[in-house]
């Protein structure tokens, strides 16, 4: 946001191409932007099988190949920017692509083709692109400080009276669907699990809250909050904890101060999520074998004294650590 919102203010003209994926397109409408929406129906796969997901990948891999030319070839671009398919797209137009990744190539070995046609791969200095590490422009911080950095972001805690929130009263659990391609095989908090965490939360006197992005049993529907797109950060930044198998969430409570479990099964195999649980301390991550010692971490952060305070001096720390992140894209992308 931070970036288009830059070049549109320096006079350049932006195109923006978009999926239906979560809250995207809410928040890109907020920006009043020039946008597109190619995939309206979305690209997840309705199936849950190996096979279903793969057949669905290709499909629509190709599908947005062509729905990506019918746009592009109306005009003349300087430069892409993509984390998708633009960036072949980029290559049969011989437009400049700068790629965004920050997962290692051996979590999503699918992307292997799209980081091929790529001229330049902006990622953090953590991540292992294998092969491809000779395009990377490497940075040390992480794609959520873009929007969630104290230069960019305060929360705003008059936002809690929307949801009947009390600061700190209460435990945001985020569930997603695990269905995307690199997704297949692996799992994350299932109903039974779910039962018993918010048992547990509720033992401490605690609110559990839930936002999901899939189904889940009717007995949960009590829990569940429906929140604006444009105020669930600020909602999560006043959680006690936050515990979800969502990769990006686990990664804005990190960079916002809030103690956070990341429980799936890619925890310990991506390089910046990682970073954020060795080297600052600022969440826990756990696989889908470990759930009871997942359950006693949970009991033992909710019992700890000044908790919160202690995750934003942890953060702190972290902020000194790091660079702007806006002000390295905006570097990198004047190369071009």
């Amino acid at each position: 946001k931070s970036i288009i919102n830059f070049l549109l203010k320096e006079g350049h003209h932006v195109k923006v191409v978009i999926i239906s994926k979560d809250i995207l397109e809410d928040l890109v409408k907020q920006e009043s932007w020039d946008y597109e929406n190619i995939f309206p129906e979305g690209r997840r796969s309705k199936s849950n099988s190996f096979l279903g997901i793969v057949t669905s990948t290709i499909l629509n891999f190709f599908k947005t190949i062509i729905r990506l030319h019918n746009i592009t070839k109306k005009d003349k671009y300087d430069l892409f920017i993509t984390d998708d398919c633009l960036s072949i797209n980029g290559f049969l137009r011989k437009t400049p692509v700068l790629y965004f990744q920050d997962d290692d190539l051996k979590v999503v070995p699918e992307s292997k083709i799209l980081l091929f046609f790529a001229t330049k791969i902006f990622a953090p200095n953590c991540t292992d692109l294998g092969k491809f590490n000779n395009k990377k422009v490497g940075f040390l911080s992480y794609k959520e400080l873009a929007y969630l950095h104290p230069s960019v972001f305060t929360p705003n805690e008059s936002i809690l009276n929307k949801y009947g929130l009390k600061s700190h009263n209460f435990v945001l659990i985020r569930l997603v669907s695990l269905t995307a391609s690199h997704d297949i095989g692996k799992q994350g908090i299932n109903d039974d699990r779910l039962h018993e965490i918010i048992y547990l939360i509720k033992q401490k006197g605690l609110v559990p809250l839930i936002s999901s992005e899939r189904n889940y049993r009717e007995e949960f529907n009590q829990y569940c909050i429906k929140i604006l797109p444009q105020d669930f950060v600020h909602v999560l930044a006043y959680s006690k904890l936050f515990i979800g198998d969502s990769q990006t969430t686990a990664s804005e409570a990190a960079v916002l101060g809030v103690p956070g479990i990341r429980f799936n099964d890619f925890v310990g195999k991506i390089s910046i999520m990682e970073e954020k649980e060795t080297k600052f301390d600022l969440y826990y991550g756990f696989k889908t074998n470990q759930f009871d010692a997942m359950l006693q971490k949970v009991n033992v952060l909710l019992d700890e004294d000044c908790l919160n305070e202690k995750w934003l001096e942890k953060r702190n720390k972290m902020l000194h650590t790091v660079e702007d992140i806006n002000e390295k894209l905006i570097k990198t992308i004047n190369t071009f």
